[in-house]
């Protein structure tokens, strides 16, 4: 590793965007991982409610993302909020997939690819790290859901066909032997075989890598155009997490429907023409905006959260010969 001195400090073009080779990965890593998951489990509420309001059939069991919210808290308490919680953690995972596939491609697409568009070269790395995680987050997905709605299945699922897990659950006779989340991943198994772990996963890109094709160009032109109604010596981080929750409010907004799509494949188990023929006819136009609400919140929060936290963990952790070159 080349040493500090070796450098010529004062030629040293200002790094606005840290790069794979400017980090202490040993450092990286640990520290990256814990900062992803801290806003993760602050904001997993919001991702029971907005399943919630996307399963059920028009607002037969919620009337809004506040009174989803409140009936929640009201009925099942704190640990209502956080259903399907700890089958998540294998979810950790995926950042660190996410955050070495993005990283590598974009060295890649930049040093020798020789693409020297920002905002391009992070959609293309964004969608493709997002697409290599869904091995991962898929199946945990897909337990956790069901373990949200267990208790009011009947409201949020349907039909016989879609029921399947949860009447094998009810018949299983291990109400008080095993833990729920052991109870659906067996249900599952059994109903559905290994398939059913990843049902929905071509519907699961669809929302994710999209989402990072949306994000990415927004992160980055919203920077662009801060940076030229501000001063020179602003601070980038502050310019970083406002570009980061526009993008996350943009990326929720292009990518609901999408989302609705793929969830409702993974609880309802219909095929794909019939899942998007039934939300046509009971949601209509409410596709695009139902349970969007809590995901904008949730994404614009997470997204600006995360995106500090990833940038403050890569300036934590750049390698001592670049210290001085960062743009705070």
């Amino acid at each position: 590793m080349a040493s500090a001195s070796s450098f010529d400090l004062e030629n040293m073009p200002e790094l606005r965007v840290i790069e794979w080779q400017h980090l202490n990965l040993s450092m990286f890593y640990p520290t990256a991982l814990f900062s992803t998951w801290s806003v993760r489990t602050m904001l997993y509420p919001l991702a029971v409610v907005r399943s919630r309001l996307q399963l059920q059939k028009q607002h037969t069991v919620y009337r809004s993302t506040w009174h989803a919210f409140r009936s929640i808290a009201k009925h099942e308490g704190f640990r209502g909020l956080y259903k399907g919680f700890w089958v998540t953690f294998p979810q950790i995972g995926t950042s660190l997939i996410y955050t070495t596939v993005y990283e590598r491609l974009r060295t890649f697409l930049q040093t020798d690819m020789g693409y020297s568009s920002v905002p391009f070269i992070s959609s293309m790395a964004g969608g493709a790290a997002a697409m290599c995680s869904q091995v991962i987050f898929v199946p945990t997905d897909i337990i956790a859901q069901h373990m949200m709605i267990y208790n009011y299945a009947d409201a949020f699922v349907g039909s016989n066909k879609s029921a399947s897990v949860v009447h094998y659950m009810r018949s299983d006779g291990l109400l008080h032997k095993r833990t729920l989340g052991l109870r659906v991943i067996r249900a599952v198994y059994k109903v559905d075989g290994l398939y059913g772990f990843y049902r929905g996963f071509i519907a699961s890109s669809f929302v994710y890598v999209p989402s990072c094709l949306v994000f990415w160009p927004v992160y980055y032109w919203v920077q662009d155009g801060m940076k030229r109604f501000r001063k020179e010596d602003a601070v980038l981080l502050v310019d970083q997490g406002v570009a980061a929750g526009l993008g996350g409010i943009a990326s929720s907004i292009a990518t609901n429907p999408f989302e609705m799509f793929r969830i409702r494949i993974q609880v309802h188990r219909t095929t794909y023409r019939d899942t998007l023929a039934l939300m046509m006819n009971e949601e209509g136009l409410h596709v695009f905006t139902k349970g969007l609400w809590p995901r904008i919140v949730s994404n614009s929060i997470y997204s600006c959260i995360v995106m500090i936290g990833y940038e403050l963990v890569k300036r934590a952790c750049v390698l001592p010969e670049f210290k001085d070159a960062v743009k705070w």
